[in-house]
C-alpha cells in the first residue's frame, strides 16, 4: 500500500483540497495511528463520494494478501459508489486481484474482464494493458502458462504503441517469468536482460533489483549457480543503497539457494536464519517459499532427510495455502525423492503420484481454457457470419421489391416473366443455401476431428515424455546405491538413451507439427544433456556443429538419436581423459538424397585393438542395429583424434 502523503498529494487539486489538507494534518498529529486506521476516520468524517470511493479502494487494495475477503468487502463498498467507469473498472480490478489471492480463479477472471470492458469503452490503453497483464499473472499461478504467454504478449503490443518503456520493461519481465515456468531458460534470461536494460535507461533502481533476481534465479535453474550467487548479490547491494528491506531478503534467499549448490551449506545456513523471521514477519509468502526449499535442499545433501522432510512439508503447506500449483508439485516431487532415500518407497510412490496429478491437471486445465477462449471466438465469427449474410439476403429481398414495383407498370406479360425468375432464383438460392449449409457443418466437423486427433497426439507425447522422464528419474536415484562402477555406468548410459527418446517426445509436445522434429535444437538439447550428465566443462571440451536446417519424422529420429547418444557419450568418457582440452564436432549433411552424419573429436584416438573389443559392447551393436533399419553404412578410423562417419539414405514420407 502506497504512503498516506502519497494519497493526499495524489487528489490535491481536486475541489475538497482543503479538507484533504485538514484530514491529513490530523491523522499525522497521531503518530501510534496506522494507516488504515486513518483512512477508516476520514471515511466516518466526510460524506463526499469521490472522497469515500479512494478510502475504500486504497484500504481494498491493502488487504490483497493479508485478508483477501476483507480486500472484496471493500472492493464491494468502491464499486457501488462511482458513476463514471474508470473508476468502476479501478474497483473491479481490485476486486479480480483479491479474489485472485483467495484462490477463486473463475471471480477473478470474471472482475478483471469487466474492469477491461470498462477500460475499452473509455480508450484507455494504459489501463487496459495493465488489466490484461492481471489476467496472465492469474493464469500463470494456476500453470496455464501458454494463455499466460499469449496475455502478456498483448500487453506488451499496447504498451509499445503507448511507448511507456517502464511498463515496457515490466511486460518483459512478465514474459520471462513464463519462459523460466515453462524451463526455456535461455528464453527467460533474455527477455529478463530486455527488461534490466530498459530499467537501466529510466534509472529505475527497484526494476534493476528485480531483474537482477529474477535472471539470477534463471541461471540457477539452468545449473549455473555462480552467475545465481553474482546477480544476487548486486541486487543485494542495490537494495541496501535503497534500505529496501522486503528486496535484501529476498536477493538474500537467491545468494542462499547458490551457496546451497556451491557446498558452502555453512553460509547458507547464517543467510537461512537471518531472513526466515522477517520474510515471516513481513509476511512474503515467495521467499518463505524458497527458504523452505533452500534448507530442505541443503538438508538433503548433508543426508539429513528428516529435517529435509520437514522443511519441504512447510513449503508445501505454504504453497497449498496460496493454491499455486506449480510450487506444489515441486515440494511433493522433493518429498517423494526424500521417501525415496530413506527407504520409504510407498510414500515416495504416493508423493511422486501427487506431484504427476499436479502436473497433468496444469495440462489439462490449460487445454481446457484453451479450447473455451477458441470455442468463443469462433461462436463469435460465426455470429457475425450470420449477421452479414441477413443483411445481404435482405438487400437482395429489397432490390428485388423494387424492381417488381417498377415493372408493375409495364406490360402484365412481363411482370409475370420477371415474378417467375424471381422465383427460380429465389429456389436455386435456397438450394445453394442448404448445400453449403451442409458443407459447412461437413468441415466443422472435420475440423473438429482434426482438432481432436491433435489434441490426443499431443496428450499421448506428453504421455510417453513423462513416462520416459520417470524412468530417467528412477534410474538416476538407483545409481546412488550402485557401488559397482560397471554396473553403475551401465546405467547412467541407459539412462542418457532413455533422455534422449524422451527429447524427441519433448519437442513433438511443444511443435505445431506434431510428426516431425528440427534436427539442429534436438542436438543441441541432447549434447546439452550430455554435459551435464557427465558434468563436462563446455568452455574445457567444446562442441562445433555443422548441421543443415532439415526435420526429421520419428522413425528416423530416434535411432540417429540414440546413434548419436551412444557417439558423444564415448567421446566425453574415453576421448579426454582427465577432462583435457579439446574439441567435438557434429556433422549432419543431406546431399541429393543422402545423409551423412559424422561425430570428431581430437582426443587420444582409438586403442590398437578397439575393433576386437568394440565388437562385444551393447553400444556396438546397438549402432548396427540401428544403421540396419536406416540402411546405412559405419566407417570408424583414427586421424588426429577419433572420427565416424555414417551414411543412409533418407526417408521421406509420401
Amino acid at each position: 500500500m502506497m504512503p498516506l502523503t502519497w494519497y493526499f498529494n495524489r487528489y490535491r487539486k481536486m475541489r475538497y483540497q482543503l479538507l484533504f489538507l485538514l484530514l491529513f494534518v490530523i491523522c499525522n498529529s497521531n503518530a501510534q495511528q496506522s494507516e488504515t486506521d486513518s483512512l477508516l476516520n476520514i471515511l466516518k468524517t466526510t460524506k463526499e463520494d469521490s472522497v469515500r470511493f479512494e478510502c475504500y479502494h486504497s484500504l481494498s487494495r491493502y488487504y490483497w494478501e493479508t485478508n483477501p475477503d476483507t480486500s472484496i468487502y471493500f472492493g464491494q463498498l468502491a464499486y457501488s459508489i462511482p458513476k463514471d467507469n474508470t473508476k468502476k473498472g479501478l474497483a473491479c480490478k481490485s476486486l479480480g486481484i483479491a479474489f485472485d489471492y483467495k484462490g477463486n480463479l473463475d471471480s477473478c477472471l470474471h472482475y478483471l474482464q469487466t474492469a477491461l470492458s470498462l477500460f475499452i469503452k473509455e480508450n484507455q490503453y494504459d489501463k487496459q494493458a495493465s488489466l490484461i497483464n492481471d489476467i496472465a499473472i492469474a493464469y500463470y499461478y494456476r500453470g496455464n502458462y501458454e494463455l499466460a504467454l499469449r496475455k502478456h504478449l498483448y500487453a506488451l503490443e499496447l504498451r509499445q504503441k503507448i511507448g511507456d518503456k517502464k511498463y515496457i520493461s515490466v511486460s518483459y519481465n512478465n514474459i520471462g517469468l513464463i519462459y523460466r515456468a515453462k524451463k526455456d531458460y535461455p528464453k527467460a534470461i533474455y527477455y529478463y536482460q530486455n527488461s534490466l536494460k530498459i530499467k537501466q535507461e529510466i534509472s529505475d533502481e527497484q526494476g534493476m533489483i528485480d531483474a537482477y533476481i529474477n535472471i539470477g534465479s534463471a541461471f540457477q535453474s539452468s545449473g549455473k549457480s555462480d552467475s545465481n550467487y553474482y546477480f544476487a548479490q548486486k541486487a543485494y547491494l542495490l537494495a541496501q543503497k535503497n534500505n529496501d528491506k522486503s528486496d535484501m531478503i529476498a536477493a538474500e534467499s537467491n545468494m542462499a539457494v547458490a551457496l546451497v549448490m556451491l557446498n558452502r551449506p555453512k553460509e547458507a545456513l547464517v543467510i537461512l536464519e537471518r531472513i526466515e523471521k522477517s520474510a515471516a514477519d513481513e509476511n512474503n509468502s515467495n521467499v518463505l517459499k524458497t527458504v523452505y526449499e533452500t534448507y530442505g535442499d541443503l538438508y538433503l545433501k548433508e543426508k539429513q532427510y528428516k529435517n529435509a522432510l520437514l522443511y519441504f512439508g512447510k513449503g508445501l503447506s505454504l504453497a497449498s495455502s496460496k493454491q499455486r500449483k506449480e510450487p506444489m508439485e515441486m515440494f511433493y516431487r522433493k518429498i517423494a525423492k526424500t521417501h525415496f532415500l530413506l527407504g520409504n518407497y510407498k510414500l515416495a510412490y504416493e508423493q511422486f503420484e501427487k506431484s504427476r496429478a499436479l502436473s497433468d491437471s496444469m495440462f489439462n486445465e490449460e487445454n481446457s481454457r484453451q479450447m473455451n477462449e477458441l470455442s468463443a471466438v469462433y461462436e463469435s465469427g460465426e455470429k457475425e457470419k450470420r449477421i452479414v449474410q441477413l443483411n445481404a439476403e435482405k438487400l437482395v429481398a429489397n432490390n428485388e421489391s423494387a424492381q417488381r414495383k417498377k415493372e408493375r407498370n409495364y406490360l402484365i406479360l412481363l411482370t409475370f416473366l420477371s415474378l417467375c425468375f424471381a422465383l427460380l432464383a429465389y429456389r436455386a438460392f435456397s438450394t445453394n443455401k442448404k448445400k453449403n449449409e451442409l458443407l459447412n457443418e461437413k468441415n466443422s466437423l472435420i475440423e473438429k476431428a482434426l482438432d481432436e486427433k491433435e489434441f490426443l497426439m499431443r496428450e499421448i507425447h506428453h504421455r510417453v515424455k513423462n513416462n520416459l522422464q520417470m524412468v530417467s528419474s528412477l534410474l538416476s536415484l538407483q545409481s546412488n546405491y550402485i557401488k559397482d562402477e560397471t554396473a553403475l555406468e551401465a546405467v547412467n548410459d541407459s539412462r542418457n538413451r532413455v533422455h534422449s527418446m524422451s527429447l524427441i517426445h519433448q519437442s513433438l509436445y511443444g511443435e505445431e507439427d506434431l510428426s516431425t522434429i528440427e534436427i539442429n535444437d534436438y542436438v543441441q538439447k541432447l549434447v546439452e544433456n550430455l554435459y551435464q550428465s557427465y558434468t563436462i566443462n563446455p568452455d574445457k571440451i567444446k562442441l562445433i556443429t555443422d548441421i543443415d536446417a532439415m526435420k526429421l519424422d520419428v522413425d528416423t529420429i530416434i535411432p540417429i538419436g540414440l546413434i548419436l547418444n551412444e557417439l558423444i557419450t564415448n567421446c566425453l568418457k574415453y576421448a579426454f581423459p582427465n577432462q583435457a582440452n579439446g574439441l567435438i564436432k557434429v556433422v549432419f549433411k543431406e546431399n541429393n538424397g543422402l545423409v551423412k552424419l559424422a561425430v570428431y573429436d581430437n582426443g587420444i584416438g582409438l586403442p590398437v585393438n578397439f575393433m576386437n573389443e568394440q565388437k562385444k559392447t551393447f553400444g556396438h551393436k546397438m549402432i548396427n542395429a540401428f544403421l540396419k533399419k536406416l540402411n546405412g553404412k559405419i566407417n570408424i578410423y583414427s586421424e588426429d583424434g577419433t572420427k565416424v562417419d555414417i551414411e543412409f539414405p533418407l526417408q521421406k514420407n509420401i
